[in-house]
């Protein structure tokens, strides 16, 4: 076989591997996350404001370019986050809809330190409890900033919650003297607290973890993370968990599942980069060689 036949077959199999499993390190560009998740308000960081808070897991991720990771099946690897720190600055009822718009701001007191956080864990582990049952308990949460089936993972990203969604300072509400343009957290639910059905809508920026060099990019209207999600009753009764409809009651079971895409941007890691430039190096050391005989 010639050798412009055997690259142009080499490449027609790693674009056909590439478009129905990419790995995690390989995603670049433009992406949508998709996540499932769960929250609750009970056992809240003590001495805090907190409000809510909650765990899950990132089912897929797309891109450009047929890029498709999926859970546990592109490359092995598994991620899981924890959202905490989400404290009530303003509720306001709309009689006319019969809903409330919530905005939210970082829990302080306690171990809060004023931000929302989204930590993102990377494993090869899965989680059933996460990606099947939704069965975990508020009770396995062992700090302000952990979550006992995450012990020992790595932490892939840390993410803080950052203003510009909310761009109209609202009157009336619970606290008519806040400053909604502070929220970084905007949510519309049928009712202020849990179980509750609507939706939310954030800004993200990295701040830390593993890979945080690939995901800072300020992609988003300049942030990281440009997210969106639904939410709705998680209970035997309303969804696909597993809290009967007394435990969604007294909040002694994670009362509401999460679920809906997220937008981000990436670039390669490092070691991806170099290998992209060892990679035309030696085209180019062919094309010379070709080029003197």
């Amino acid at each position: 076989m010639k050798l412009k036949h055997l690259i142009t077959s080499l490449a027609l199999g790693f674009a056909a591997i590439s478009a129905s499993a990419t790995p995690l390190d390989a995603l670049t560009g433009n992406l949508n996350i998709k996540l499932t998740g769960l929250t609750t308000e009970s056992n809240r960081s003590a001495g805090s404001n907190e409000s809510t808070w909650g765990v899950g897991n990132i089912t897929s991720i797309s891109g450009t370019g047929g890029q498709q990771w999926y859970a546990g099946a592109s490359d092995g690897s598994y991620l899981y986050y924890m959202i905490y720190g989400i404290a009530d600055q303003n509720i306001v009822f709309d009689s006319t809809t019969g809903k409330f718009s919530i905005y939210n701001i970082g829990a302080t007191g306690g171990a809060g330190d004023g931000q929302i956080h989204l930590d993102i864990y990377r494993s090869n582990v899965n989680l059933l409890e996460l990606t099947s049952n939704y069965n975990a308990s508020p009770s396995q949460r062992t700090g302000f900033d952990s979550f006992s089936l995450f012990a020992g993972m790595e932490k892939y990203l840390e993410v803080v919650f950052g203003t510009g969604k909310q761009l109209v300072d609202v009157e009336g509400g619970t606290n008519p003297n806040a400053d909604e343009r502070l929220a970084t957290l905007t949510q519309t639910a049928t009712s202020a607290t849990l179980p509750a059905a609507g939706e939310g809508q954030f800004f993200g920026d990295v701040v830390g973890g593993t890979a945080a060099a690939q995901w800072n990019t300020n992609g988003q209207f300049g942030h990281d993370l440009d997210g969106k999600f639904t939410l709705s009753t998680n209970g035997a009764n309303f969804g696909s968990g597993t809290c009967s409809p007394a435990e969604v009651a007294n909040n002694t079971c994670f009362t509401g599942l999460i679920n809906d895409p997220i937008r981000a941007n990436k670039v390669p890691e490092p070691g991806s980069l170099a290998l992209l430039g060892l990679g035309f190096a030696g085209l180019a050391g062919l094309r010379r060689r070709k080029a003197a005989k």
